[in-house]
């Protein structure tokens, strides 16, 4: 039986928002901001490390108080140089990259992923979730393959490169690609945030 590593959830918010009036992280989902969701359906890991970058100031004294902050000043770089700072951060240690604007994501499909992800094979280093056969987030990765990430171009090369180290769990959500980007994607998530059952 293998021992189970210990998993960091590294929430991504260092990206722009031109097509909203707010940052993703700070965009507002009935009295808690996308952020929040985010750092809440982690906590049950430990503290989450939140990657700012554009907006930084104006997103900083959002940010819960259990999660901690990692400020990437490369962030037009894209969404990989904001992995490679909090990987900076983390030693020996699994982690879950879970984007901020993934703001229908609940706490039981993170949960589903973890249970997966302490219960796979030897072989396999990746956890992926699959919904009516589209991929989405949360990842989790291994610490086996984190020097990877320093080598690649994108995060994406790193988890594709090999199919059969990945552990593919079907999930009965599509919140695990739904994001936002522009208003109208915003307020369709808006909408189904509202719509969802308690």
């Amino acid at each position: 039986m293998r021992k189970p590593e210990k998993i960091i959830a590294i929430i991504l918010a260092a990206g722009s928002s031109p097509n909203l009036p707010f940052p993703k992280a700070l965009a507002p989902f009935e009295r808690q901001t996308a952020l929040e969701i985010a750092v809440k359906n982690c906590s049950y890991l430990g503290a989450s490390l939140v990657v700012l970058g554009s907006d930084a100031k104006r997103i900083l004294p959002a940010v819960p108080k259990s999660a901690e902050v990692v400020v990437n000043r490369n962030w037009r770089e894209g969404q990989l140089s904001s992995l490679l700072a909090a990987l900076r951060k983390i030693n020996n240690a699994a982690f879950l990259i879970y984007p901020v604007d993934h703001a229908l994501l609940k706490r039981n499909t993170l949960v589903q992923l973890v249970r997966a992800f302490r219960s796979r094979s030897t072989s396999q280093e990746i956890v992926m979730p699959r919904y009516n056969g589209a991929y989405g987030h949360p990842v989790i990765v291994s610490a086996a393959i984190h020097p990877e990430f320093f080598e690649a171009q994108t995060a994406r090369e790193v988890i594709y490169q090999i199919p059969q180290r990945i552990r593919v769990v079907n999930v009965r959500t599509s919140s695990i690609f739904e994001d936002f980007n522009t208003l109208q994607s915003y307020e369709e998530c808006l909408r189904k945030f509202a719509a969802r059952k308690r």
